[in-house]
């Protein structure tokens, strides 16, 4: 589900697009110390943008480095990780082993178990450092999941669910901006929610798996998920603006107004073409 939060690349400034992945291999080198080599597999862009919002806001010490890595064994990468970076790291375990372990309850998928198995030292050592964030997890991954066996129509309802739950990881801290960051990651999980079920629509009816998409009454399908899409958008718009967000800013902004809109775009116009491409074989 995770993976639609990226950047445009394009539109970024080199010194920011250096930036961006300083941040993104300093999540990836923050598994590796914390959770071992193979946690590095959960590796995924939303929890980068995480890293980089919540740096922003909190402005703590960033240590900087140059690294060599697995993925770039012969150039040194910029490396920047604080404190955030650790937290997200955390949650980037626990949400893969949490959503391993409900596909290998639903589906018995022995890949699921085996990288269960994999994970499970990492995931352990997590949880014990954030036991109230797991339980967060669990909670709202049961709850998405009892939605889901009861085949439920409405996907404003299936989404609120994974809305509250990257709502709940939002918050850092116990503080004034909880309530702004809660509502951030609301909209922001509604959106990852809605634009994930869109885009496996054709891939959930070939194998008859749930997808409120498939069953809810709506004449014009395209049209109902692009104003439930940028509706989102606009609130989470909205709430961003209430934060006094400064370092890092043009990278929040690109994400948001050109990352994300980008990523929709590219969803859509691939289910035109396969639109088009299925008129073609009927005629």
């Amino acid at each position: 589900m995770f993976g639609y939060v990226q950047i445009d690349k394009l539109e970024l400034k080199v010194r920011e697009y250096m930036t961006y992945k300083g941040y993104y291999c300093g999540l990836c080198m923050a598994l590796k110390h914390n959770y071992g080599n193979l946690s590095r597999l959960t590796l995924n862009y939303d929890m980068t943008y995480l890293v980089i919002i919540l740096t922003s806001l909190y402005e703590p010490v960033n240590n900087c480095s140059n690294c060599r890595c697995v993925a770039h064994p012969h150039n040194k990468q910029l490396m920047i990780d604080n404190e955030v970076s650790e937290y997200c790291a955390a949650l980037n375990i626990m949400l893969a082993y949490n959503n391993l372990k409900d596909d290998w309850k639903d589906e018995r998928s022995i890949k699921s178990l085996l990288a269960m198995m994999l994970f499970n030292r990492g995931y352990r050592k997590a949880k014990k450092k954030y036991p109230e964030k797991n339980e967060v997890i669990i909670k709202f991954i049961k709850e998405l999941e009892e939605l889901e066996k009861a085949d439920c129509k409405d996907i404003d309802k299936v989404s609120n669910v994974f809305g509250h739950l990257m709502g709940q990881l939002m918050i850092y801290k116990q503080d004034h901006w909880k309530q702004y960051l809660n509502n951030i990651g609301l909209y922001l999980g509604k959106y990852i929610y809605i634009l994930d079920a869109y885009d496996d629509i054709e891939k959930d009816k070939k194998n008859k798996s749930y997808n409120p998409f498939l069953l809810c009454e709506e004449e014009n399908i395209e049209e109902y998920a692009k104003n439930l899409l940028n509706m989102n958008l606009s609130f989470l718009d909205s709430e961003l603006d209430k934060l006094p967000l400064v370092k890092e800013k043009p990278i929040l902004d690109n994400i948001i107004y050109s990352g994300i809109k980008n990523r929709m775009r590219i969803i859509f116009d691939k289910d035109d073409c396969n639109k088009c491409n299925r008129l073609e074989e009927t005629n």
